[in-house]
């Protein structure tokens, strides 16, 4: 049934927005950062060939084929959409004449292509899902070029999108980018659809059905934890904030930063991303989270940040890309994994140690992986974080991000910034600038930074600055000016969910890069469908340990920096082991609770005395049956649950976890020895 849109009470009087995004091209990477842009061009974004199938295929400049049988007919749109953007951007903030082309002849096919009513993408893709991917790159290229035909061809589009259609399943996500064609067209009916859609529910009093969208209001508002698909939590998250840019209505507002503040707290894991492997699974340290929901997480943070203006999303950002963002690829950029933990040790095509797809390929360093969505938006992270370094408020610009980087203000000011941010302290500002100019400057404080200092050309500015806030310095900028803000970054001990510690400094979290020996692995799994990387330099590995990494950490140990990228922790081996699990054939399934689409086989008898067990029981009676069948497998074991030191104490180094492929993170802690009478 086609629904009208509802009547909205009330008027669209938006309250606007803090902050912006400029163009694409107004930001240039420098050092650090555009080395590592530049391994991600050379290696996964400009080597569609090593991602195999639908990646080497024509993207969204013509008709994708159809291979095979492997997932549903949207999934090569979705996945060719995360690429197109992640690629678009990158040719953007490198200046990449190649990519640039390469994602810009998808949009060009997109627009020259419509239906008769204007609708857009694959008339035989009923889906709008895609789309929604999809129009994320073409807001990419407006944002870079200002061709108003992208943003008229989307009004159009949306107009083709009644709010029935809107609140069944993913299509609710289309939401974010009638908005945005909102806000440039000034079409004001489409924030009216928009708001319906989202309100659906309540507006229409009719109950939700296996139509309506899932996380929706109620879902939100339920106090069971949150448990739903990762993706389809982080996508859906951003809307209420957004809507409530558009439309000015606080409840959007309230119910946006309830709700994200709820799930970090139930599901934030230490190296700065929720844990979904697939679904929301807590924030046990043994919970992965998948590449997708890197991406996903901090684009939604952007949101966050840009409507509210609060300094706390600009550090989850930060957290989450140079933590669980670099960890999730090998340094040369040819490889990723699906799923990634705080604790790995071992990254095999046998090693995924979650409940999906348990014993599967889905933890190995693979261009290739069985589901293809993760090797398509594992390219839009970093592009991402560049992009929205240096953002705009009405009277200036933001220094949201940092890192280091080339920012045109304007035609006649630009702001360079000097600094080895996150692995140093300092960060210089430099103007240049062809007449004097008057605005305010905008600096984030970062939450975990007590007695940062300002200094303007030498001269220290006497003023309190507040963690976690933006400070404005409101000046006459002159050519040559020189800011330098300096971030005390103290190492802090921090206590895990559920036992166990680690270590953060500043934005980043420390781990033991756990001696690793790298072999290619060839071999084509059954759950791969056939594909495998169509390029010989573009290897799939497994990683298993060539050293210990069975370390426990003191009670009362702490670790000292010895310098911005390199930690020294006092340790003692402790009785730990791997885990052992059994794989069975890839036709056998299972339905225990939280479970997913794994490869355990449990009897009648054995289900209904899982059902009857606590969480915990059900967890370690379920790895009993695993091992009882099939194949031994070994698995990155959770922390021993009595910690037994079995050799003498001694020093291991930590490095940023972005820097580690197999690693430690969350240490077990060894007991103090009791005092003697």
């Amino acid at each position: 049934m086609i629904l009208c849109v509802l009547a909205v009470a009330g008027t669209f009087s938006a309250e606007g927005q803090p902050f912006a995004e400029g163009s694409l091209r107004d930001v240039q990477p420098q050092g650090w950062l555009r080395k590592t842009l530049t391994l991600q061009r050379d290696g996964l974004t400009g080597h569609p060939e090593a991602l195999s199938y639908p990646y080497n295929t024509c993207l969204w400049d013509g008709e994708i084929p159809r291979m095979g049988t492997h997932g549903s007919e949207w999934w090569r749109y979705e996945q060719t959409a995360y690429y197109t953007d992640g690629l678009l951007r990158l040719g953007y903030v490198l200046d990449d004449a190649a990519l640039i082309e390469k994602g810009e002849a998808g949009v060009r096919y997109t627009i020259a292509h419509p239906q008769e009513d204007g609708r857009l993408g694959n008339p035989k893709i009923e889906s709008q899902w895609p789309m929604a991917v999809f129009f994320r790159a073409m807001q990419a290229q407006y944002d870079a070029t200002g061709d108003p035909a992208i943003p008229e061809a989307l009004r159009r589009h949306y107009h083709t999108l009644s709010v029935g259609q809107l609140i069944q399943g993913r299509n609710i996500v289309n939401v974010e980018g009638m908005l945005w064609t909102a806000a440039r067209t000034g079409d004001r009916s489409l924030v009216e659809r928009a708001d319906s859609a989202y309100r659906y529910r309540e507006l229409s009093g009719e109950p939700a059905d296996h139509r309506f969208y899932e996380v929706n209001p109620d879902f939100l508002t339920d106090p069971k934890p949150y448990y739903v698909h990762g993706v389809t939590m982080c996508e859906m998250l951003k809307l209420p904030i957004l809507l409530y840019a558009a439309t000015g209505n606080p409840w959007y507002r309230d119910l946006a930063v309830a709700s994200l503040d709820r799930l970090e707290r139930e599901d934030l894991l230490p190296d700065g991303v929720i844990t979904s492997a697939e679904h929301l699974q807590g924030r046990g340290i043994m919970n992965s989270h998948e590449t997708c929901d890197i991406t996903d997480f901090t684009w939604t943070l952007g949101a966050f940040l840009e409507v509210t203006g609060d300094a706390r999303y600009a550090d989850g950002i930060e957290k989450a890309v140079f933590n669980a963002g670099l960890g999730a690829v090998t340094p040369d950029w040819k490889a990723l994994q699906y799923f990634s933990s705080v604790n790995q040790f071992l990254a095999t095509g046998t090693s995924n140690h979650n409940p999906f797809k348990y014993g599967s390929t889905w933890m190995a360093y693979r261009p290739t992986h069985e589901t293809e969505c993760c090797a398509g938006n594992v390219h839009r992270f970093l592009p991402n974080y560049a992009a929205r370094m240096w953002l705009r408020a009405e009277d200036g610009p933001v220094a949201a991000l940092y890192g280091p980087s080339r920012f045109r203000y304007s035609d006649t000011v630009s702001l360079v910034e000097e600094t080895e941010y996150p692995y140093d302290e300092t960060v210089t500002l430099r103007v240049e600038a062809r007449r004097k100019q008057r605005f305010t400057l905008r600096l984030r404080i970062p939450s975990w930074c007590e007695g940062a200092k300002i200094q303007v050309n030498g001269k220290p500015l006497k003023v309190a600055l507040e963690p976690g806030t933006f400070y404005p310095l409101k000046r006459t900028f002159r050519d040559g000016d020189l800011i330098q803000i300096d971030f005390p970054m103290p190492l802090k001990r921090q206590e895990a969910f559920g036992g166990g510690v680690y270590f953060e400094r500043g934005p980043l979290l420390y781990s033991y890069a756990i001696p690793t020996c790298w072999e290619r692995d060839d071999k084509v799994y059954a759950n791969m469908n056939g594909k495998f990387p169509d390029h010989p330099d573009f290897p799939c590995w497994s990683l298993t340990p060539d050293g210990p990494w069975n370390f426990g950490v003191p009670s009362d140990g702490v670790a000292e920096i010895v310098d911005g990228r390199t930690l020294r922790l006092p340790v003692r081996p402790v009785a730990w082991d791997f885990a052992v699990g059994r794989v069975l054939p890839e036709d056998v399934r299972s339905d225990i609770p939280g479970m997913g689409n794994n490869f355990v086989e449990l009897t009648p008898e054995q289900k209904a005395v899982l059902w009857a067990m606590s969480p915990e029981e059900r967890e370690r009676r379920k790895q009993e049956l695993l091992v009882e069948r099939g194949i031994d497998v070994p698995l990155t074991p959770d922390l021993p649950q009595e910690v037994v030191p079995v050799g003498p104490p001694e020093y291991i180094t930590l490095v940023p976890y972005g820097h580690t492929q197999l690693r430690l993170t969350v240490f077990p802690v060894i007991p103090s020895a009791p005092a003697l009478p």
